[in-house]
């Protein structure tokens, strides 16, 4: 049988850009075994298809990803799902049922795993889904629509009996010994051309512990299983071997629980010489300096560690139950070693207080100030269904449109229409209500952690109360920003200008002799952030400062003070803008002060054929017009980043003002 497998729509946009795509290694396993049994899959990627200019983005993104399906001439459409785009997946399915109505649809993944039964009752498109794991179970389906029969005793699926009511069989059993799996069907994914820095492969499934905002135990049932060493390892090889590969990202939601293995796992990588590079998560207190050490000898060159909150009333209301002094110097003694560490948290708690949730942006603050490599990772809590969190609280989900940065909000108007009717089967798109902390906040210390992390470092170091800041802004906000403002997208859009406007008005003066340096640094920010979210039809833009701030920007991370040169810095911002969603990229020029200057405020600007020069040489001629007169700037832009940016494909004289 014919089956095409499709990835979720990553819906993952930041400020114009289209979602990078990502290989599927769920689908990968999954058609390597349909082909060992017999089936002919293909994995067909949306987001792949839109990057490449297969199809389009827009109202007609839909049909067009539909099409694609069916002309592989698919018997069975497999749409994995996750809480992220399962909107738009739903979308995507009803498209293919109208194409081909002969076409079976099946379902899969965590999202549809724990909403199979009202997805069924709501959705009558979708023929099937199979919950959870689907390594014994999709083959089942398989077989069964082979030969038409139904799907009657087949564990872990969820059918459209002939009466439409949906069939929920019993759960199938967990697979035990991960190494009887086959490698997944690389072949079938043109992963060499997705830049990513490591190449996913499976090291293990689940989770042991119980975090109250976390899905992962119900969908492996917190049974910890991971392959051997040996197994692991043959994969790695494989792909080395097979595509050159050496940096991996050893997937397994915490991969040192148990530390013998990784123990072992080291010392095999150490022992066979092969030079491999990988990454993977895990908790801070299940590492220790000599465990660090050792995977670092092997290879170890990023960490992910789930934190979740800086404060430690909080740690076992949310049943993490970590030691929050210890988060730094366990992150530090990664860093040390070479390994770029996050530290990933969550702000929207319902027991959680102001304090909490400034106590959570101030250990960001310190993660990132260890040096440039690390990263902060601040989410919004999003309800998952199956999390005990949903459970308490499913009754009492509330909407305002803005959901959390794992459900970026990117439907249409009919997609928030069906979002809203069902919160039993979107609930990721909705939010617990935070009795004693504003929601306004939240949102805030999320979006700050990834816009502008370096201007708050700088006031908590000239002295400034962070709390009394938050709650001065949500005050503001409610003041002076109006409603039509306040769009889904507005914290990763339009927040930042508002902020610096606040800042200036109401923070910066009592700040005394460092409010120069703040406001120097705060217009550093504010323009970056224009240029990048394209608040402006600008292309270049130009700022006189009074001192150095790109040192002061990035000595910040590196744990240094406000003690920054008192000397002109004078910057001129060349917006490198890629075609329609393709990201964007820009200089950064130091201008000489002076009666020679290269340029002045006012002076028009131009770029002739950026394009052409951009991929012929390391310099950017800039002309500017008023004084009838042409400069070279340096350029930072790799191949990769031309390539990746789509500068390669629209040539243009670009003229700015």
């Amino acid at each position: 049988m014919r089956v095409a497998l499709v990835t979720c729509f990553n819906a993952d946009w930041h400020f114009g850009k289209l979602p990078s795509p990502y290989v599927p290694l769920n689908l990968l396993g999954l058609a390597a075994i349909a082909r060992r049994n017999g089936h002919d899959p293909a994995v067909i990627d949306p987001t792949l298809a839109l990057t490449e200019g297969r199809v389009s983005d827009g109202p007609d993104f839909h049909r067009q990803v539909a099409e694609l399906i069916c002309a592989s001439g698919a018997d069975v459409v497999g749409l994995t799902t996750m809480c992220n785009s399962y909107p738009q997946t739903l979308t995507l399915a009803r498209w293919c049922r109208e194409l081909d109505p002969t076409v079976r649809i099946l379902l899969g993944g965590p999202q549809a795993s724990v909403v199979d039964v009202a997805t069924l009752r709501e959705f009558g498109w979708i023929d099937a889904i199979v919950r959870n794991e689907a390594d014994r179970s999709l083959v089942q389906v398989l077989d069964r629509w082979t030969t038409g029969r139904d799907l009657a005793g087949v564990a872990g699926t969820t059918w459209r009996g002939a009466d439409g009511v949906a069939v929920r069989e019993p759960a199938a059993p967990l697979l035990q010994d991960l190494d009887d799996l086959p490698f997944p069907a690389y072949d079938l994914y043109p992963f060499e051309r997705i830049p990513v820095a490591f190449t996913p492969v499976e090291a293990g499934r689940g989770c042991p512990y119980g975090c109250t905002f976390c899905s992962t135990n119900v969908f492996f049932n917190r049974e910890y299983r991971i392959k051997s060493p040996t197994r692991l390892i043959a994969e790695m090889r494989y792909l080395q071997d097979t595509y050159g590969l050496t940096r991996f990202d050893l997937v397994h939601d915490m991969l040192t629980v148990d530390q013998r293995w990784v123990r072992a796992f080291s010392a095999a990588l150490v022992g066979g010489g092969y030079g491999f590079e990988w990454a993977c998560s895990a908790r801070t207190d299940r590492v220790d300096d000599d465990l660090l050490a050792t995977m670092a000898a092997a290879g170890c060159r990023g960490m992910f560690f789930g934190v979740e909150t800086g404060s430690q009333r909080m740690q076992p209301l949310v049943r993490k139950r970590l030691r929050v002094d210890d988060v730094l110097p366990v992150i530090r003694a990664g860093t040390e070693r070479g390994i770029s560490c996050t530290g990933s948290m969550i702000v929207g708690f319902p027991e959680e207080t102001v304090d909490d949730a400034v106590a959570s942006l101030e250990l960001a603050l310190d993660i990132l100030r260890i040096s440039p490599d690390t990263q902060a990772q601040m989410h919004v809590l999003a309800p998952l269904v199956g999390s005990p969190l949903y459970e308490q609280h499913r009754d009492d989900l509330r909407f305002d449109g803005h959901s959390s940065d794992i459900s970026l909000f990117l439907l249409d108007e009919e997609e928030i229409a069906t979002v809203t009717r069902h919160p039993d089967i979107f609930p990721s798109f909705y939010h617990i209500a935070t009795p004693h902390l504003d929601r306004e906040l939240a949102k805030a210390i999320s979006a700050i952690t990834y816009t502008c992390p370096t201007l708050f470092m700088a006031l908590r170091l000239a002295g400034a109360d962070l709390r009394q800041v938050l709650t001065g802004w949500t005050s503001w906000q409610r003041r002076h920003v109006g409603p039509e403002k306040l769009r889904p997208d507005y914290y990763l859009s339009a927040f930042v200008p508002d902020l610096c406007r606040y800042l200036e008005l109401e923070v910066l003066a009592p700040l005394g002799p460092t409010a120069p340096v703040l406001r120097d640094l705060m217009a550093y920010t504010e323009v970056r952030y224009t240029l990048q979210r394209r608040l402006t039809g600008e292309r270049t833009a130009f700022r006189a400062f009074d001192h150095d701030v790109r040192t002061l920007n990035a000595s910040l991370r590196t744990g240094g003070g406000l003690d920054v040169e008192h000397v002109a810095s004078d910057l001129l911002f060349v917006n490198l803008t890629a075609p329609r969603g393709r990201g964007y990229a820009f200089l950064e020029v130091s201008v000489p002060r002076g009666p020679d200057a290269l340029v002045r405020p006012g002076d028009r600007l131009e770029i002739r054929d950026p394009v052409r020069q951009l991929l012929s040489r390391p310099e950017l001629i800039i002309r500017n017009t008023s004084q009838r007169r042409a400069f070279a700037a340096k350029h930072h832009l790799t191949e990769r980043h031309l390539t990746v940016l789509g500068l390669r494909r629209e040539p243009a004289t670009v003229a700015t003002g």
